[in-house]
């Protein structure tokens, strides 16, 4: 006969049984579990991921710790109205204030060297609207002048190309190295005696009266396990364990180039409503992005580049970042982002046993540790 992954006695009455057990070990997933473990010391915590890594967008994303480009927030803004849109930054600067007070800068490589957006052509109407937006963040960041125009001094320093009208700088934002951020956050959830299982990926979860049931599949088989309460963090992935819950895939292309000599700017730039973006690592520099050219060919959960997107992004670094400067691209991914139709966090019960926590629309290391203390809130 053969035998499972959890056969002994030992295995059974210890490892297929707790009390939270979290699906997803993402930003999201282990932000709740570390929330967990500080709420309920005494509770029995596994987090289940099927990857032998985190993956979809915690480590494939651009390590931005931000809360809204100028054109983005006015969009958010025009669509959502103005409470809903504010709303949203300042969850956003709330989770970020949550994640520097959970692990010091050095950890995650946090570096302060602002915000930027970049604005070209069709969006210099973004520049009539800096005071209104301003006036309406200062509430939020409490300073009269969350975004500036740059002095063309300060402008032409950047070295970028002529396309660039303006751009706006925001000093409140930063950027993380998102590998030294996920082991940071698996450090802290071991040292509080959190579980996380690799390769572990969840065919299914039922509820009864009591508890949830969690069929797991693994290499050496499949099995369940039984849980008090269940937290479903999957982001993207959501809707294949709770379909009710309508999450879209949407992927982000990446591409990062060799060292670039005497590199004339640090930061984190947006462009276009953000759906750009790039930054420094060391003399490199990252740019991702372009999802709007393709909407319907991103939204998918393959991880993969497409010709028409990484074409656009080879021409904006070489004729709107780093014109004439030579350069190779040395790295090339992608990573899945989940969208909600409306942007907003979605942290509920779905039924006696059930939660699901997602928040990122591209947002997650902001939102991440937020989400996990809203989670809290639902448990208690």
């Amino acid at each position: 006969m053969n035998q499972g992954p959890i056969s002994s006695y030992w295995e059974k009455s210890a490892l297929s049984q707790t009390d939270i057990c979290i699906i997803g070990a993402g930003i999201i997933g282990l932000s709740t579990a570390i929330s967990a473990a500080l709420a309920f010391p005494d509770k029995r915590i596994v987090v289940l991921e099927r990857g032998p890594r985190t993956m979809g967008a915690t480590t494939r994303n651009a390590g931005f710790a931000c809360f809204g480009s100028a054109s983005e927030l006015l969009q958010d803004i025009e669509v959502l109205g103005e409470d809903k849109a504010l709303a949203i930054a300042q969850q956003r600067i709330k989770g970020l204030q949550i994640l520097r007070n959970r692990f010091s800068d050095d950890h995650i490589k946090y570096e302060m060297h602002g915000g930027y957006e970049i604005i070209r052509d069709k969006e210099m109407h973004v520049l009539d609207s800096l005071d209104s937006l301003n006036k309406q963040m200062s509430q939020i960041t409490g300073i009269e002048s969350t975004y500036t125009v740059l002095n063309r001094r300060e402008h032409r320093r950047l070295g970028f190309g002529q396309s660039v009208q303006a751009v706006i700088y925001n000093p409140l934002e930063g950027q993380i190295h998102s590998g030294y951020l996920i082991q940071a956050m698996e450090s802290k959830a071991q040292s509080l005696g959190i579980r996380i299982e690799y390769g572990s990926n969840v065919l299914d979860i039922k509820e009864n009266s009591k508890v949830m049931e969690i069929t797991i599949q693994t290499l050496l088989g499949t099995y369940s396990m039984i849980s008090k309460e269940t937290i479903v963090c999957t982001n993207a992935w959501i809707s294949e364990l709770v379909p009710q819950i309508d999450i879209k895939p949407g992927r982000g292309q990446i591409i990062v180039t060799s060292p670039i000599e005497n590199l004339s700017f640090t930061g984190a730039f947006h462009a276009d409503e953000g759906y750009y973006y790039f930054r420094n690592i060391g003399k490199r520099v990252l740019l991702g992005g372009g999802r709007n050219l393709d909407f319907e060919g991103e939204s998918t959960h393959e991880f993969a580049s497409t010709e028409i997107i990484q074409h656009a992004l080879l021409k904006m670094l070489q004729e709107d970042i780093l014109p004439g400067k030579s350069f190779k691209i040395e790295y090339n991914w992608s990573g899945i982002m989940g969208f909600s139709k409306n942007k907003q966090s979605i942290v509920q019960r779905v039924s006696p046993h059930c939660i699901i926590a997602f928040g990122c629309n591209g947002m997650g290391i902001a939102l991440g540790s937020l989400i996990g203390e809203q989670v809290i809130e639902l448990l208690s």
